[in-house]
């Protein structure tokens, strides 16, 4: 069944979203699944840096993200996901837009993520949103895949885009 995105609305992840979070979470290889008791976590301690997309029934879309306690102005972008009926139609995107469109006690300057090397849809989606900031992106190995001690796990890439100045980019539009 197709879905229209333009049903879709985002806000800020509530606690009773944490199992619907984990399902969706569940459902979307290549991400690593956590414990339900993580997405209580995030649902209840950093709701004002993540955000959900939700139809009329459920949730759709999820963001987990944190402003790093070492550089106040960088927001580490954690986990993206979007149902498998929605993909496709920017949802993921518009979730980051959301993000940094928040109000945060300091403004941000960067955004950082890791993406495994086969992960093409999160490669495109952090390109595509460094060239939207117009923004450097860098790219390094922040995790090798012996860091992750035998399990069979990809290196994880840090993407970080920026700096960016979301104020002249809002003003400019």
């Amino acid at each position: 069944m197709k879905k229209d995105p333009t049903d879709i609305h985002f806000r800020a992840p509530d606690i009773p979203d944490a199992r619907s979070i984990e399902r969706l979470i569940r459902h979307s290889p290549p991400l690593d699944v956590n414990s339900l008791y993580c997405y209580l976590i995030l649902c209840a301690h950093f709701s004002q840096t993540s955000v959900v997309a939700c139809d009329a029934a459920d949730v759709c879309g999820f963001i987990s993200a944190y402003i790093r306690p070492d550089q106040q102005d960088t927001l580490f972008v954690w986990q993206v996901a979007v149902q498998k009926e929605y993909r496709g139609k920017g949802i993921a995107g518009s979730m980051l837009s959301e993000l940094l469109n928040r109000s945060y006690s300091r403004p941000l300057r960067y955004l950082e993520t890791t993406v495994g090397p086969s992960n093409h849809s999160s490669k495109a989606l952090f390109s595509s949103l460094a060239e939207t900031l117009q923004a450097p992106l860098v790219q390094s190995v922040l995790f090798s895949a012996d860091d992750f001690g035998g399990q069979s796990h990809e290196e994880e890439i840090l993407f970080r885009i920026g700096p960016f100045d979301l104020l002249s980019k809002e003003e400019s539009s």
